[in-house]
């Protein structure tokens, strides 16, 4: 790990202590943040290989907050623990592409694998990102629904299709 600092996000003081104890224990380096504005600022100031969010933050959830820290670093792998159990915040945070969702209350070992997968995942090391806001008529989006329920993918196969001709 080499000290790699991961960023908790999480309003809950006890569980981010668990987060940091948990996490330091593995080698990493931790940052704690109990609001979302604080965690942006902090993400600003310090940056970090991967954060853990959680969702229902005061002052600002948590899917502002990752909209916040996508707009600085596309590319920092994020990994949501939380107990909202939203389908919509779920496809929220997959759209701004978060490499796990676990659900709260998580398993130490899944927190601590699903934050080793995301930075030991070579498509974050290498591939580089852009966040991009597209304004498509309802037809479009329908159809690329229809290739796959991520729009992202679905995207991605029409694309490897043109460069495969």
């Amino acid at each position: 790990m080499g000290g790699q600092r991961v960023l908790v996000i999480e309003d809950q003081e006890d569980l981010a202590a668990l987060y940091e104890q948990a996490l330091a224990k593995e080698g990493y380096a931790v940052s704690k943040a109990y609001t979302g504005e604080e965690g942006v600022a902090l993400f600003e100031d310090e940056g970090a290989d991967a954060v853990v969010l959680d969702m229902t933050l005061p002052e600002m959830h948590g899917v502002q907050t990752l909209k916040s820290i996508r707009g600085m670093n596309a590319n920092v792998p994020v990994v949501v623990v939380t107990g909202e159990t939203s389908d919509e915040t779920r496809r929220q945070c997959e759209r701004l592409g978060v490499q796990e969702y676990l659900s709260k209350p998580a398993d130490y070992r899944d927190i601590m694998d699903a934050i080793g997968r995301a930075l030991s995942d070579p498509k974050t090391i290498t591939e580089e990102y852009q966040v991009v806001t597209l304004r498509l008529p309802t037809r479009i989006v329908r159809c690329l629904m229809g290739l796959d329920e991520n729009i992202e993918r679905a995207v991605e196969l029409i694309c490897e299709e043109k460069f495969k001709s």
